[in-house]
């Protein structure tokens, strides 16, 4: 019971947040969607199919619904975004695995990668991500010179990331199962050359 004496029944703490799901989903799909030149309550409201005040009572503001939209995305693209393997044939064998659960996430991993708001949870998983495949990486580049070592990372790191998957997709006309066979393979050839060269890229910037 609140502190008016109304009884906030289960039924319609449910409702509630099954609305806000309803509201995030659209979210997702209007920042996903090339064609929207700006994102506002009303548009959101349409593509939840619900009134532009019920968005309201849960986000008085667009800010508002900006940093719940994020704090939801960051939820839901927790494992995703942060559990890169630190082991090389952890990285092998997640490459296609990776890009199918961009598939499987698609309105929301565009959404991520195309709203600017979106921006500090791309920095946040970005790092992490980053220092995993410089783990991954280390048995095969212990020998190389640190620029070496830096570039195979840059390299290795973008192949199994999101912008990765979206321009195979948008450029090449790659589903999602190819692009991640073709970035797999990709990652195999290059993990096995810096086995037999560790200087990679650099050595043949600087012959």
């Amino acid at each position: 019971m609140n502190k008016r004496g109304r009884y906030e029944s289960p039924l319609r703490a449910e409702q509630m947040e099954q609305t806000r799901q309803r509201i995030f989903a659209a979210m997702t799909e209007a920042i996903a969607d090339e064609t929207v030149e700006e994102l506002t309550i009303p548009l959101v409201a349409q593509r939840a199919n619900i009134a532009v005040r019920t968005v309201y009572r849960h986000f008085p503001t667009r800010d508002e619904l900006f940093v719940a939209w994020n704090e939801w995305a960051q939820a839901h693209l927790h494992v995703l975004m942060l559990s890169y393997p630190d082991t090389l044939e952890g990285l092998r064998r997640l490459t296609p695995e990776l890009y199918r659960s961009y598939d499987e996430n698609q309105a929301l991993i565009l959404a991520l990668l195309n709203f600017k708001a979106a921006l500090p949870l791309r920095r946040q998983g970005r790092a992490h991500r980053f220092r995993a495949v410089e783990s991954a990486l280390a048995e095969v580049t212990a020998a190389a010179s640190p620029t070496a070592r830096r570039r195979a990372v840059a390299v290795l790191y973008l192949l199994v990331s999101a912008p990765a998957w979206q321009a195979m997709r948008e450029q090449t006309g790659l589903d999602g199962a190819e692009a991640g066979e073709a970035a797999a393979w990709a990652v195999r050839v290059l993990t096995d050359a810096l086995q037999r060269d560790p200087q990679g890229p650099a050595g043949a910037a600087t012959t």
